[in-house]
């Protein structure tokens, strides 16, 4: 009688905890905020670079879908083709196409392709950086900057 209450203990605190687990993922997912802006980064070279940002805060901490449109999508649209060579439009709009590359990239960068972008996706991306006086460009990931970036 022991030993079932003890089975029954065990089954219904894992069946909590995976509960827990998977609600908690869905909804960290659900409370980041969209990327509705951008912010410049500028580096020490002269190189700039549009991040999408959540728009209010200036947080770079923030998620893009299909659907989402605006300067900050068009960034993300610039480096997919630039530094990835995913040939597609840089119209602002996150659509099929851009969600389709976005794929793509991510599951070059073995990161899971969900076609979202997000914190993870931004870490891992090398950004299409512009120079200021040629236009010339180069991909690098935000750490990889010549510092600081402002």
């Amino acid at each position: 009688m022991k030993l079932k209450r003890t089975l029954a203990s065990l089954g219904a605190v894992a069946a909590l905890t995976l509960g827990a687990l998977t609600t908690g993922t869905a909804t960290a997912g659900a409370a980041m905020p969209n990327c509705s802006g951008y912010a410049k980064y500028l580096d020490r070279a002269g190189y700039y670079v549009n991040i999408p940002t959540d728009g209010q805060q200036g947080s770079n901490f923030c998620a893009m879908r299909r659907g989402a449109s605006g300067e900050q999508v068009r960034s993300l649209q610039e480096t997919l083709w630039q530094c990835y060579g995913q040939r597609i439009d840089s119209d602002g709009q996150f659509g099929p196409a851009t969600e389709t590359a976005l794929k793509r990239v991510q599951s070059a960068l073995n990161l899971s392709a969900d076609g979202v972008y997000g914190p993870q996706t931004r870490d891992a991306l090398k950004w299409n950086w512009n120079l200021w006086t040629t236009g010339g460009h180069r991909c690098l990931r935000l750490t990889e900057a010549p510092g600081p970036l402002s």
